[in-house]
Formats: structure tokens, sequence, C-alpha cells
């Protein structure tokens, strides 16, 4: 009989461990904000996807200490993998009239937020050096369809 009851016990706490573990995703969570550095990977669980930061495609963005005409662009390349098909690069862009700042992802958003480090005269940034910070938001559908 005590040898039923330790069984018992043992089984029960594997069994908690395993519903801990699923209830718990290892992602980001939808709202939450993320940063990746270039070549690192997320999981976002809600959409079964990962993503990568794979480059800064331009970083045209007016320094911090110039006075420009234009806000510039820092276009950040994403490699987008759904569990259920193929990969695809999508650009994002931190300034909208240059091109799309999200990517709809089977009912929610992703959105490019921010990409840092933000330029200074002098200096370049190294490739490497950029993180971007990224959101995955659930998308509002607009009654207008």
């Amino acid at each position: 009989m005590n040898r039923l009851a330790t069984l018992s016990l043992v089984a029960f706490g594997l069994a908690t461990m395993l519903v801990a573990c699923d209830d718990d995703p290892t992602g980001p969570k939808p709202g939450e904000s993320f940063t990746l550095e270039v070549g690192e990977t997320a999981t976002l669980d809600a959409v079964h996807t990962t993503v990568r930061f794979l480059a800064v495609a331009e970083d045209s963005r007016c320094p911090s200490q110039a006075q420009c005409v234009w806000a510039g662009d820092g276009a950040v390349v994403l490699e987008i993998a759904p569990a259920a098909g193929d990969a695809a690069e999508d650009t994002l862009h931190t300034n909208p009239e240059s091109g799309p700042g999200a990517v709809e992802l089977v009912g929610y958003e992703l959105t490019l937020l921010r990409l840092d480090p933000y330029p200074e005269i002098p200096g370049d940034i190294a490739p490497n050096a950029y993180r971007a910070t990224l959101a995955l938001h659930e998308r509002l559908e607009s009654g207008d369809d």
C-alpha cells in the first residue's frame, strides 16, 4: 500500500508540472513589448510563430544632434516563420511615410515600436549593435469593411 501511495504522489506531481508548463508560455505574451538583437529569435506562442531579427536594411533617421528636413527611417528586416507554413521576410519601418510599421499575423499585429540605438553625430552604428523593440497586439477589426 505504501508503494502505491508513493507512485500516486509521483504521478500527481508530474501531471501538475506538465499542466504548469502548458499554462506558462515561454515567449512574449500579447500586449507585452519585447526586444531582439540582430540574429535573435522570439517565439510568439499566441500565433504559433517565430520571429527573427535579421538586419537593419536602412537607417536614415535624423541624428539626435542634427536638424533635418525629414525625420528619416529605420527599416528592420524580420523573418517570420509560422509553425504551419513557410518562413517569409517582412520589413517594418519606424517612419509610417516610408512603409508599414506592422505586419498581420492570424488576428494579431506585430508592430515595430522602436529601433535602438538612435543615431548620433559623430558615429556609425555597427550592424550587430541594433535592437528592435516589438509588440504583438490583437488586431482591432474596423466596422468599415
